[in-house]
Formats: structure tokens, sequence, C-alpha cells
């Protein structure tokens, strides 16, 4: 270990995707180097694919680490990966560049994550090829349908897929599934380099995904893979995305102190609701928990005696809403849950000396209003070691045991980092609930996403004043700057300042 220095290629410039990482690793002590924003491209316009290499090789000798994702260095960014028109061939020479970092550096660790390409269950056409927006629903359909033929041999099944066949036009589905095809082969191939240990370490993360499909059908081809070759200690598959680099970055810090993650004891807001499967994922709640804390180095355990960290998991009633897109919001605070209990129990292990963290998974894209003011009536924000509740599940679990066992390796060998810690929270907090649960809907229903960014953040920035002039989590910060990371309301970024 030399300069406690790992270098980050990001899947995209967004907050959860550049900053979020950086400001993790600080917690640990740890600085994490990043390309310039303006290479790493722009929603659907491709990043400086050569620029993004070059600066790499150019920091490789500074650095204790390396994280790449290969969905930026093979296409130019996650959403450029689900468009991309190139041969295969140009995408795998541009792979062989890896192989000259380990070459020239051979006892560097390595770790990548390559997207399994999801497939949206929409006709929006934002993060996807234009033709989505008159087939994406058909297309997901079909590849719904002939996964699940494929393994039941209904007919039913087959008649949908058939059916779906010819209301597809035939030129269009063609182009989709060689883009997929062409995306699986690359990540057949990425698991060659782990085996040659070209990789040291390789996440496919699970990007919006459910129970049949396409994607879950390669899913299982390079879980099949992976398991014949035995490489399932350095290869990973599990839901998630955006949180990856989050979570790497915390299993690597770890590696390179030679240290051991910290255990966690989950406590669920509901029984019942964690073995519901959330949105965009495709198994219970739980589990998701246990593959997020298994892929930085570490497993939950049976008794809270034997736990580091007391894990708060708040969960829906029946189903996992969706603040942004206002799907199934009636369904979360019912009977099914009990918050003030749950609160209460958190409350008892933290006067008892366990540090606590709490993932809101109750919705996807924003934290649950019910539960921040029962929290928040009996806690500090700064009393927690974790706090998210962003986007999936998988994304707001990652993020929060990332936060927590670094805060935790901290606390061992000494770090003073409170305002490190503090920091984040407060931006998770102004992110995850003021904006996404509250502000993003109001400034919705007054404004048109054509309207320019000044006119969506002059609004946005007069609700921001308006919920924190005399919130006590915010003391003693305040806001220094807002910005539309894709010119859209789906995403904010927040900076504050002291």
């Amino acid at each position: 270990m030399r300069n406690k220095k790992i270098a980050l290629v990001p899947i995209d410039q967004r907050p959860v995707s550049y900053d979020l990482p950086r400001d993790l690793a600080r917690i640990g002590g740890w600085d994490v180097v990043l390309p310039p924003k303006h290479q790493l491209g722009f929603l659907k316009e491709r990043a400086d694919i050569d620029g993004v290499w070059s600066w790499l090789e150019n920091v490789i000798d500074d650095v204790d680490g390396v994280i790449v994702s290969m969905d930026m260095l093979l296409y130019g960014g996650l959403v450029p990966s689900r468009i991309n028109q190139e041969d295969l061939s140009v995408i795998l020479d541009r792979l062989e560049r890896l192989k000259l970092i380990k070459k020239t550096n051979p006892s560097l660790p390595v770790m990548a994550m390559s997207s399994t390409m999801r497939i949206s269950n929409n006709n929006i056409n934002e993060e996807e090829k234009v033709y989505w927006k008159d087939y994406g629903v058909k297309i997901y359909q079909y590849s719904y349908y002939a996964h699940r033929y494929e393994i039941h041999q209904e007919l039913e099944d087959q008649k949908k897929m058939k059916r779906l066949e010819v209301e597809i036009p035939e030129v269009i589905l063609q182009d989709y599934l060689s883009t997929r095809e062409k995306h699986f082969k690359v990540n057949q191939k990425l698991i060659e380099y782990v085996e040659s240990k070209w990789l040291n370490f390789l996440v496919f993360p699970q990007d919006d995904t459910s129970e049949y499909g396409l994607n879950i059908k390669e899913q299982e081809i390079l879980h099949q893979t992976i398991y014949q070759k035995k490489l399932f200690q350095n290869i990973l598959i599990y839901p998630g995305a955006d949180e990856v680099a989050s979570t790497l970055v915390t299993r690597l810090i770890y590696q390179s102190v030679n240290q051991s993650p910290p255990t966690f004891y989950p406590i669920y807001s509901g029984e019942s609701g964690s073995f519901l499967n959330a949105m965009y994922e495709d198994r219970p709640i739980r589990e998701s928990v246990k593959g997020q804390v298994y892929a930085i180095g570490s497993h939950i355990v049976d008794s809270v005696q034997d736990a580091d960290i007391v894990l708060g998991v708040n969960v829906p009633g029946k189903k996992q809403g969706d603040l942004a897109l206002g799907h199934y919001l009636n369904q979360v605070d019912t009977n099914d849950r009990n918050i003030g209990e749950w609160t209460k129990r958190l409350s008892y292990y933290f006067r008892k000396g366990k540090a606590v963290a709490v993932a809101d998974l109750a919705y996807a894209n924003g934290a649950d209003e019910t539960m921040v003011k029962h929290l928040f009536s009996e806690w500090h924000l700064t009393d927690l070691i974790g706090f998210a509740g962003w986007n999936t599940a998988g994304n707001t679990m990652g993020t929060v045991v990332s936060q927590a066992a670094l805060y935790v390796l901290a606390e061992r060998i000494g770090l003073k980092i409170t305002e490190e810690k503090d920091y984040l929270l407060r931006i998770r907090y102004l992110d995850d609930y003021l904006y996404q649960a509250k502000i993003r809907a109001l400034v919705r229903k007054q404004i048109d996403e054509r309207a320019t960014d000044e006119q969506k953040l002059e609004m946005i920035n007069r609700y921001f004043m308006k919920y924190i002039k005399n919130d006590p989590m915010m003391d003693p910060y305040r806001i220094k700057e807002l910005y539309l990371p894709w010119s859209r309301l789906f995403e904010i970024g927040i900076q504050i300042e002291k």
C-alpha cells in the first residue's frame, strides 16, 4: 500500500456514480481519483473512450488499486452500452488494452463491473434506442415470454411470443437481439479475463431486472460458466448498477488494509415485507440485503450480539412503491409493518452501544416520509453511521452497507472522520428524502421537462430553502450548489458547505 489511492473509471458522471464512491472512500481515509467529467459523456452522448483509457494509463503508477466500468471503457458509458452499433471486434480490441495495465503492474489489484444489459418495461427511449418509444413494452414482453416458454414449455407463452414477433418489426427485433448478443459475448470474454488473471474481481450487476427475460437467461448462462470454471469467489452477479463502484471501493479498501469487513444484523420494519421482491429486482428483499453485504466481502449474523452493525431495513407493507413513476403508492404504508416499534428497537440497540445504519427500501426512487418522521423524532441524522433511500433497493442497500463498513474501519484504525461521515449523511438526506420524496413531484406538477435548467433549478432551490430553513438535520450546513447532471428532473446534484 503506497498512497491510499484508488483509480476509478465510473459508469458515467452522475453524482451517484462519480461523487459518491469518492466521498465514501474519504470516510475510510482513502482517495479516489477519477477522469475529468468532461471526458465521460452525457446521457446518450458517448464518452471520449480513448481519452479515458489514456487517463487511466497515466495514473496507474500512483494508485494502490483500479476499479473500472467496462461499460465506460468499451462503449463510452452505461447508456451508450445499450445503443452501441459498433462491431464486436472493435469492442474486443479496446478490451485488449486492459492486459497492458496488468502486464506492467502485475501486483496491482484490478476490479471491474460490467452490466448485464437491462430490458425496460416502458415506452420511454430517454436511455434506450430510438425505437423504444414505440416498441419498448412489446420488446420487454417478447423477452419475458420467450424466456418463460423456454423454461416451462407452456403453449400460452409460446402464443404470446409468436404474436409479439409479428407485432414488432423484424428489423427492430433483430437489431435489439444483435445488440444484446454482442453485449453478452463481451461479458463472456470478461470471465476469461478473470480466469487468466487479467482481472482480479468482477461484478455483473443486474440492471433493472425481473423474474424472466433474455437478461435473466444470459445471467443463468454466465452463472453456469462461473461455477464450471470455479470462479465464484472472484465473480458476482446480483441486482444493482449505480452503487457497484461504491461497493467495490469498500471491498478494495478492506482488502488493501488486510482487515475483515464488519458483520451486519438486519432488523426489518415488517417481517412479511422482507420477503417481497423489490421493484426492478428478481429476488426477495432479504436476499438482496445478503447479496450487498456479501459483495463487500462480509455476511450477516444471526444475533445482534455478534454484529458489528445493526442494519435497520425499512420495507414496504404489501408492495414496494415508486415515487418517480407514482406506482403502488398506497401499498407501502400498511398494517403489514410497524415503523414505530421498529424505530424503538433501533433506538434500544443504539443506547446499548451498537452502531446503527438505516436502508430505506419502502419505495424505489426516494425515501419513505412516514419512516423519516418516525426515525428523526427520536434520532438525529448524525447518530447513524449510514443512511440512504434512492433509486432501487440494490442502489440504496449497497450505499448504506459501504457507508457503515467504512465508518467501522475508520473507528478501528483511529481516524477522526466525523465530518466526512456527517457530510455524506446530509447529502443523502437532501437528495433521497427532500428532493426525491418531496420536491421532485412538486416541481413536476408545475414545470415541464422541456423548460431550461435555469428555470427548473430556480423552482427547486425555492423548495429546498423552504424545507431546510428550520431543519435541525442540516445545521450547520447550507446548500452551496444545485445542478441537474443530465438536464432532467429525475436526479439532482447537490453540494453543501458549512
